[in-house]
């Protein structure tokens, strides 16, 4: 793309190469030329040949060169690339001796062409949390570190101004000339009004440097460069894909893209010269093509689209689509093709995110926005985002004043997902605007609210009328057809029938439900059917049994993202391994379960705790405080996928590990824990601080008093001022 440096690095390449051309190596500029018909006559031009009475062609420019040993390099033909592929084509079949280096963001598409793309400079993540010491090691970063030198002698990376020249490279893409061009404005002002000024690149980014070609002294004039460049078709569709908020393939394009006035069928061809011009990035998934816009030609293509009038007819179709996947995800849901559908959803979650805020800014865009809400209630569940479900149904339905049974069901999945997080009272609101909206539809959805209702007073210690709730529902939900609800029902009343002491109806619910999911070949319910099966060996007094279905769904598991169910089956082998005596493997599981559940950001145990409390105060006891806790550090400082691994089998680490420096395996939430712990604040004040549970913040600082082998806060609190614990987030 332009402004990456490709001007630079060949005329680099070609220095570092002279001394194997005895011609010596010469450079065509042509960003300048504006008639194809003169590549010829710039060429002889910048080889110094004066001859007036010669007609310039590529055969007579090849009788020039003959047989001379020479580089010759042609800076920026994207413009003139017609006359430049049959030019080059020609020299190369005449000169034998001839080497050429071409700069285009396009290739030539010759016989004999070696491509090699250049991409843009390399920028931290955004949570990477580098410090400024390790900056400098990224491409962008030292250059904004140099050219901000250049304009301020003084400037030095530090904690402060290393994250914001972080968010500055990574908002720019890491693009050279963009970043260049922001350090110029560090003359009028500090980093932070540059960054904060960024969602106005285009306004910002206008001094450069005098010397430059036009198109490279303002931002925009770099892309308007690229611009021209494109045929009409191109320019529409760079237009309508900026409302692609991330990557996006074929089919998305051209469900989005298409209209009277470009056809599906000139999609194809648009995106194929769009990713020939180096405007879209090919980013393959798996075996899926992919297209992105880096976020400043994405912001150029915004601004097109805005113009054209056509923003908010594409942008309607962008949220049908993204509507219309999210049906067919929930149509497929329960079956074999799932964890297929799941990977899909993960891959479009941020456009979905983009529909949704567009659904809640369009006057009538709440009805569409309820539905794809909805139908991804087992979606938010299965990626680990609860939270993010919660937020998404709470805005919808605070917005929407429909009475419909749109809003019923997302009102029904919006209970639920609080339940999930044991957020009764938000829960009991919406539950009784449910019941007032059930006597005007039909008896399936009103089904949906008794599963609610049931999980309700299971959460409530009232297993009881959960078990009945649930036994009220299960007939009709088994002949409705709605079998992701079906299969919930069935896991709430296994999960209640065990804790009320009934074991027959435990395996009974199960059983059904591991039947149900094995008939339709589902894979994330059945997970839940063996692990609840394994709960109830262990309670049974049957170990091995309950190692295996717990491992067994703990399989399952790993085509999704549902971390509350991995942790459950790891709890299950910590319960088992204590129950064998195993205490040093307990401790450890326990260990490991504890970071499945900071993945997770919800208590696993909100039903079996008191499982939980009796095998930990067993393995304590059998092993010692001190040995109790080494071990359990071992499970605990480890990567989520070291987690994992361990988990389904993996032998543990028999030694500890070595030593790090004091607080390097503190996660950043910790480290931000531990200096609200110095600031004196308790856990209750903690936990409303970070709006998490008591309970979370309880943990989270039990976990820091073990990883660092202290007894007490106060350890803490002096360990946080000695170790400068302020988490550094980008």
């Amino acid at each position: 793309m332009g402004g990456v440096g490709k001007t630079r690095l060949a005329s680099r390449a070609a220095w570092n190469m002279r001394r194997a051309f005895p011609d010596d190596v010469w450079l065509v500029e042509l960003a300048g030329l504006e008639d194809e018909g003169l590549v010829p006559q710039a060429i002889v031009s910048a080889l110094g040949i004066h001859d007036q009475s010669t007609r310039w062609t590529a055969e007579t420019v090849a009788e020039r060169v003959a047989d001379r040993r020479l580089l010759l390099v042609l800076d920026n033909c994207e413009h003139v690339l017609h006359t430049c592929a049959l030019t080059v084509a020609a020299l190369l079949e005449r000169c034998p001796k001839l080497r050429i280096l071409v700069t285009s963001r396009q290739a030539l598409g010759i016989a004999g062409e070696s491509i090699l793309p250049v991409s843009a400079l390399e920028c931290p993540d955004a949570d990477s949390g580098v410090r400024p010491s390790a900056l400098a090691g990224y491409e962008a970063i030292a250059l904004f570190s140099d050219r901000a030198k250049a304009v301020l002698p003084d400037f030095v990376l530090d904690d402060r101004n290393g994250r914001v020249a972080s968010g500055i490279c990574r908002r720019l893409d890491g693009i050279p000339l963009a970043i260049e061009l922001a350090t110029v404005s560090l003359k009028v002002l500090s980093p932070e009004q540059v960054l904060r000024r960024l969602d106005d690149r285009f306004s910002l980014l206008t001094t450069g440097n005098r010397a430059a070609q036009p198109r490279h002294q303002t931002l925009r004039a770099l892309i308007e460069w690229s611009c021209d460049l494109c045929s009409s078709n191109e320019k529409k569709l760079w237009a309508r894909t900026s409302v692609f908020a991330d990557s996006f393939d074929l089919d998305g394009a051209e469900a989005v893209c298409a209209d009277e006035n470009l056809a599906q069928a000139d999609v194809l061809g648009a995106l194929a010269g769009l990713v020939d011009k180096s405007i879209l990035i090919r980013d393959d998934r798996g075996d899926q093509a992919r297209y992105r816009l880096l976020e400043t030609i994405r912001q150029y293509g915004r601004d097109m689209l805005r113009h054209s009038g056509q923003e908010t007819p594409v942008r309607q179709r962008h949220r049908d689509w993204c509507l219309n996947l999210a049906e067919q995800m929930q149509q497929h849901w329960f079956g074999p093709n799932q964890a297929r559908w799941f990977a899909r959803l993960r891959t479009e979650h941020a456009n979905i995110r983009t529909a949704l805020e567009f659904c809640l800014n369009e006057p009538t865009g709440t009805v569409a926005g309820t539905r794809i809400a909805d139908a991804l209630s087992d979606y938010w569940r299965v990626s680990g985002l609860t939270s993010e479900g919660r937020r998404w149904c709470d805005r919808i339905l605070q917005q929407g004043t429909e009475k419909d049974g749109d809003r019923l069901r997302l009102l029904i999945s919006a209970s639920y997902l609080a339940l999930l997080q044991s957020d009764v009272p938000a829960a009991a609101t919406l539950i009784s605007e449910a019941r007032t909206l059930t006597a005007d539809h039909d008896g399936d959805t009103a089904a949906l609210l008794r599963v609610a209702e049931a999980l309700n007073a299971a959460l409530q210690g009232d297993f009881s009328n959960a078990v009945k709730f649930c036994e009220e529902v299960i007939p009709r939900l088994r002949f409705s057809g709605d079998l992701p609800w079906f299969s919930t029902a069935l896991v709430v009343l296994g999960v209640s029938a065990s804790l009320h002491g009934d074991s027959e109806r435990v395996t009974a619910a199960y059983e059904e439900l591991l039947a149900l999911s094995r008939e339709y070949g589902e894979s994330w319910r059945c997970s839940y059917a063996l692990w609840g099966l394994g709960v109830e060996a262990w309670r049974q007094g049957q170990p091995q049994r309950a190692a295996t279905l717990a491992r067994e769904s703990h399989d399952l598991q790993q085509a999704f993202n549902d971390h509350h169910c991995t942790g459950l089956c790891v709890e299950t082998l910590a319960w088992v391994a204590t129950s064998e005596n195993r205490h040093d493997d307990a401790a450890q599981l326990f260990g490991t379960a504890e970071t499945i559940r900071r993945e997770a950001g919800a208590p696993l145990l909100t039903f079996f705790s008191h499982y939980h409390d009796e095998c930990e105060q067993r393995t304590r006891h059998a092993l010692g405080d001190d040995q109790y806790r080494r071990r359990y550090a071992q499970g605990a400082d480890v990567s989520l996928e070291q987690a994992i691994a361990y988990a389904r089998g993996k032998p543990p680490r028999t030694a500890p590990a070595p030593r790090q420096k004091p607080g390097a395996g503190l996660s950043r939430r910790e480290r931000e824990i531990a200096e609200l712990v110095r600031q004196g604040m308790s856990n209750k004040q903690i936990a409303s601080n970070l709006v998490i549970s008591q309970r979370t913040a309880e943990a989270h600082v039990e976990h820091i008093l073990i990883k660092l082998g202290f007894t007490s806060r106060s350890q803490i609190a002096v360990w946080a001022t000695e170790h400068d614990n302020t988490p550094h987030a980008s």
